[in-house]
């Protein structure tokens, strides 16, 4: 009779042991299962705040972006450069001094604004106009060429022009052919520009610094460049050109005459009306040089010179009472195969006709180019030595020592009267390698093949 009870009772206790046991790994799991709920709120919550403050911070930018936004379209500005010395005002505008300055103004800025018109958010957009430009050697030039009323009011009409919008500006970059382009750009070979006086000296120039400083300006829309007269500004323009937004910033205002190595570029061209700028060169000759051809060979063949006694200095002559000479220049001008400038030969000279030479110029001064090589010197005021004019070998060595400075427009010079250099005067004889190399001022010319092959103006 006991023993079922002992069972009975065993079994009780065996139950009361797995129900303990089971209620342990209740209460076990549900502790687990309440630290993981912490955890997994702990993570939510983390999570909710890190939304929300990344909702904040997305919140902030986009307010700031259309603040900037808004910011840089009421604050934009289209930036145009232009290079005077190549895009020259219409002289019907130039002859009104300020009130032609004030013009001009109004009619490029009318032109631009027409031209941005397709750019959204333009009607915001500031417009800025730097000209710069070598006034001394444009006022030589007018005066050259006969344009005196251009030449009288030429420094009014960029006082006018600068003052009738407060963001024109039209700058004097200073005397030197190649002054304007310093400014602007970077060291290049001119192609098309006439000198401006072949006193001038010719400037070294940096990169086109202005416009990587400009595009790199969020508030700058748009860059306008007047200098596709001048192939020497391409290779400045080159790192832009492989980018399609960029280049969709640049255009280029077109020229009279658009040097061809611009048309490979991806920039658009702009034309404003013809009131504005030139639709001409400017004449190269003076009007008194029409029958100087025939008198300019007469000093082909160089004669011997008697010892040089001693000059006594003469003030320049007064226009006006100028006579012409038998100047060396204008002449032909040769061009080999490639269409590249090849010097005149102008015969030897003696080593007394140099010494004579020398010793005119540490008795009396620099002589003047203008009046010894090109006939005559239009300049009343020139600071030069004039009389006597120079004569037979004296004159051939004088014109060679000019020969000693580079022309900035290199071989592609078509200028008549132009006395510079367009071959390296150290390759003796012609074609054979130079002796100063890298260091010579001339070596962009080295190469040229220096066998004449026909005349420019030739079919």
């Amino acid at each position: 009779m006991a023993d079922p009870l002992i069972e009975r009772l065993e079994s009780f206790k065996q139950y009361d042991e797995d129900r303990h046991g089971f209620l342990r790994d209740l209460v076990d799991a549900y502790s687990q299962l309440e630290r993981e709920l912490t955890i997994a709120r702990s993570d939510h919550l983390d999570q909710l705040n890190s939304r929300r403050l990344w909702q904040d911070k997305a919140q902030i930018a986009e307010a700031r972006l259309k603040d900037s936004q808004e910011s840089t379209a009421i604050n934009g500005f289209l930036l145009c450069l232009i290079d005077g010395d190549g895009y020259l005002f219409d002289e019907s505008l130039i002859r009104q001094g300020a009130t032609g300055g004030g013009e001009a103004a109004s009619r490029l800025f009318d032109n631009i604004k027409r031209h941005i018109q397709q750019h959204d958010g333009a009607v915001h957009w500031k417009i800025i106009v730097r000209i710069y430009a070598n006034l001394e050697g444009l006022l030589k030039k007018y005066a050259y060429i006969g344009f005196t009323e251009e030449e009288r009011a030429l420094r009014q009409f960029v006082a006018g022009f600068t003052q009738s919008q407060p963001l024109f500006d039209f700058v004097d970059a200073g005397y030197g052919k190649e002054r304007a382009d310093h400014k602007i750009k970077g060291t290049h070979t001119r192609i098309d520009m006439t000198p401006l006086s072949v006193n001038a000296s010719v400037a070294d120039i940096p990169d086109l610094e202005q416009l990587g400083l400009f595009l790199s300006n969020i508030q700058c829309k748009h860059v306008m460049l007047g200098v596709a007269h001048d192939n020497g500004y391409v290779p400045a323009l080159d790192p832009y050109k492989s980018n399609p937004i960029t280049a969709s910033r640049i255009s280029l205002l077109r020229p009279i005459r658009t040097g061809w190595e611009f048309q490979s570029l991806p920039f658009e061209f702009v034309q404003f009306d013809s009131s504005i700028f030139r639709t001409e060169e400017l004449p190269n000759d003076r009007p008194s040089y029409a029958n100087l051809a025939k008198t300019a060979s007469a000093l082909r063949q160089p004669t011997a010179s008697p010892v040089l006694q001693n000059h006594k200095p003469k003030p320049a002559a007064a226009a006006k009472d100028l006579v012409l000479r038998r100047p060396i220049y204008p002449g032909p001008i040769y061009l080999n195969k490639d269409d590249e400038r090849i010097d005149e030969q102008l015969g030897t000279v003696g080593d007394r006709a140099d010494a004579n030479l020398q010793l005119r110029i540490e008795q009396e001064g620099k002589l003047c180019n203008d009046f010894h090589l090109r006939g005559d010197c239009m300049n009343p005021r020139c600071p030069y030595v004039h009389e006597p004019s120079l004569e037979g070998e004296e004159l051939v060595a004088f014109a060679l020592r000019a020969r000693q400075t580079a022309c900035g427009t290199g071989s592609r010079c078509r200028f008549r009267l132009c006395v510079l250099g367009h071959q390296c005067p150290n390759q003796r004889p012609r074609g054979t390698p130079c002796p100063r190399a890298h260091t010579c001022y001339f070596k962009k010319l080295h190469h040229v093949d220096p066998q004449i092959d026909h005349q420019h103006g030739e079919l």
